[in-house]
């Protein structure tokens, strides 16, 4: 495996497409992301030219793992690693690059949504980085928040520098 990592750009949407549509837990088809969340290629696209920002994860040119940011609302928007690269930290390194950039922007505090069932692999994903339940809900997701102190006692303050921009 040779992974590299990047921002993404617009015409990477169909590959990162393709990833989110290869999960196991937390499942969607794209009539789902339309329908449940108003998320289109057209949509997300639109978003990466306004205030989203995202990374992806290749291994030997292919899409295996990608993330997004919300600039204006300090939210992650989503992690999705194809299911034959999960347990290799590709999640964990794409999400500090999204928090890294998040904090940049301004943001004491920034936040997601999660499946709060413990026995989802994300709700220990997220709290093993130091995110925290708000005691929220957002439909049947949990509201996670993690404050910029809590990236930096975590030694992940200086994740972005890598990265453009």
């Amino acid at each position: 495996m040779s992974c590299s990592y990047r921002e993404m750009h617009i015409d990477d949407l169909p590959a990162a497409l393709a990833v989110r549509l290869s999960t196991v837990e937390n499942a969607v088809t794209l009539v789902e992301l339309e329908r449940d969340y108003g998320i289109t290629p057209e949509s997300v696209a639109a978003a990466m030219r306004a205030q989203v920002k995202g990374w992806i994860c290749e291994d030997s040119g292919t899409a295996v793992g990608f993330a997004m940011g919300d600039g204006a609302t300090g939210e992650v928007l989503v992690v999705a690693v194809r299911p034959e690269y999960e347990n290799q930290g590709i999640g964990g390194t794409l999400l500090a690059l999204v928090e890294a950039w998040l904090f940049a922007q301004g943001h004491a505090e920034i936040w997601l949504l999660a499946n709060p069932d413990p026995g989802v692999r994300a709700h220990g994903f997220y709290r093993r980085r130091g995110w925290r339940p708000t005691g929220r809900m957002r439909n049947v997701d949990e509201v996670l928040t993690l404050r910029r102190s809590g990236i930096e006692s975590q030694g992940l303050s200086g994740v972005g520098s890598a990265s453009p921009r």
